[in-house]
């Protein structure tokens, strides 16, 4: 019967990708047909993986959807629109699944060993410094490999320096990979805002920077205040490789990445579709091309293809969220909620643009601690909310659901990070989450107030 499962689940992980393809495959050829079809595709995908969810999030799947269900049939919406909002996030899902291939392509071009190595030598040329070090390794490496780059850096760690606290530089770790929620155009967050908001990338990324550096300046100032209990002192004779060769050359690496950003920047320029959907294809084509070239093609397609069978048990819970979000998405915008929603805000926070600021940050926390993705808050909320009726931006509401994105996320026991950290210090959520909560209500004051800021002054 196990096996019968694992089967099924690696059928299912190929319907992944298959979904993602037929999507991107009809941003250039539209088409009603492929639309449908990978609707159906994706509500399969949701499906299926009911069946694999906790009970929470059995319960909260089921509340999007049946209120998606009722805001179509009280509009009297078509059996087509309902099939079609299936589809809805599939833009998002081509993230989760396609920006992984340049983490794998990293790993099989053996960019990830070089990097460690030159951590390994920079270590023994400038003294211990493991806790900025990891920090800023995150923030960098986290850009291109997601939450892979959580457990990559906290190996290169143990394997380069010789003395840390373990829960302090992993908390580190967690907190240096939230920097790029903030701008990354390979975020989901920050994808998910530019469609909400229809605004380019280059419209919020120079704030987005802004914000990073300020959350980079809070995060520097709050690192005295780590204190775990039992978070004793690993000391640990230091590394090396089998061969002790340390000649692997980090140029490779370099070259590849300023490739793939550089390329994101100067398509996003020159073509019309959105930046989600460069990053998209590029996770694809750049990797492979480069493959090709560098003669590592056979080992590549190896690990590309046990990347997808294993795709849809590593991401079961994200797709179930991301396409219910999305058929929610789209159920609400065939009614006045979201009119509704806005006037309900507005009236809420006294007209002050401030106080909503902080209220969409703070409904987003509350949310999350109990187990409600922010994809949920930010999709319920932002294709609900009107610029105009605020006064402000759309700039300034996608920035501003950017930071209520990151800062539940900090604090919240189910985000991928907090559980990613769980694991590698091996503590429980709520120890971190503890840890965190000072340093969260910092965040959900200060990064605002940048924001009004900047809309005081014309700026936004």
């Amino acid at each position: 019967m196990t096996e019968t499962i694992k089967m099924f689940t690696k059928i299912l992980g190929v319907i992944c990708y298959l979904t993602t393809v037929l999507y991107l495959i009809e941003l250039f050829i539209p088409s009603l047909t492929l639309q449908i079809i990978y609707s159906l595709l994706a509500a399969i995908l949701l499906v299926c993986a009911f069946f694999f969810l906790t009970t929470i999030n059995r319960v909260i799947i089921l509340i999007l959807l049946i209120i998606g269900f009722i805001c179509l049939n009280y509009e009297n919406a078509s059996f087509l629109t309902a099939v079609l909002g299936f589809g809805e996030n599939i833009n998002l899902l081509s993230l989760f699944l396609l920006i992984p291939l340049i983490g794998t392509f990293m790993s099989t071009a053996g960019y990830l060993t070089a990097l460690k190595q030159f951590v390994q030598k920079r270590h023994r040329s400038i003294g211990q410094h493991p806790y900025s070090f990891s920090f800023a390794l995150t923030a960098t490496i986290g850009i291109l490999l997601n939450f892979g780059s959580m457990a990559i850096v906290k190996r290169i760690i143990e394997e380069s320096f010789s003395t840390y606290q373990d829960k302090k530089i992993t908390l580190m770790i967690m907190r240096g990979f939230a920097v790029s929620m903030l701008w990354s155009p390979y975020f989901v967050n920050v994808g998910l805002v530019l469609v909400l908001f229809n605004v380019s990338w280059f419209d919020i990324s120079g704030f987005g920077l802004v914000l990073a550096l300020v959350y980079l300046i809070i995060s520097a100032c709050m690192f005295k205040y780590i204190s775990f209990p039992d978070d004793q002192i690993k000391e640990q004779k230091e590394y090396r490789p089998e061969n002790s060769d340390f000649s692997m050359s980090l140029k490779p690496f370099l070259l590849f990445t300023v490739a793939l950003v550089g390329l994101s920047f100067i398509l996003d320029i020159m073509l019309t579709v959105k930046m989600l959907t460069i990053v998209s294809l590029l996770a694809i084509m750049l990797p492979f091309l480069w493959a090709t070239v560098t003669g590592i093609l056979t080992s590549f397609v190896q690990d590309v293809t046990e990347q997808v069978l294993n795709s849809f048990t590593r991401l079961k819970n994200e797709l179930a969220v991301f396409i219910s979000a999305g058929f929610l998405g789209l159920a609400m915008s065939q009614t006045e909620v979201g009119t509704m929603l806005s006037l309900f805000l507005f009236q809420s926070s006294f007209g002050s643009i401030y106080l909503l600021s902080l209220l969409l940050v703070v409904l987003a926390t509350i949310l999350a601690q109990v187990g409600i993705h922010p994809v949920i808050i930010v999709i319920g909320i932002g294709s609900s909310l009107t610029p105009d009726l605020f006064g402000v931006s759309p700039e300034y509401l996608a920035l501003i659901l950017l930071v209520s994105w990151t800062v539940s996320t900090q604090l919240s026991p189910f985000s991928g990070q907090v559980l990613m950290a769980s694991k590698l210090m091996e503590q429980s959520t709520k120890v971190i989450v503890k840890q965190n909560i000072i340093f969260v209500c910092l965040l959900a004051i200060i990064l605002p107030a940048i924001l009004y800021g900047f809309h005081l002054i014309g700026w936004l």
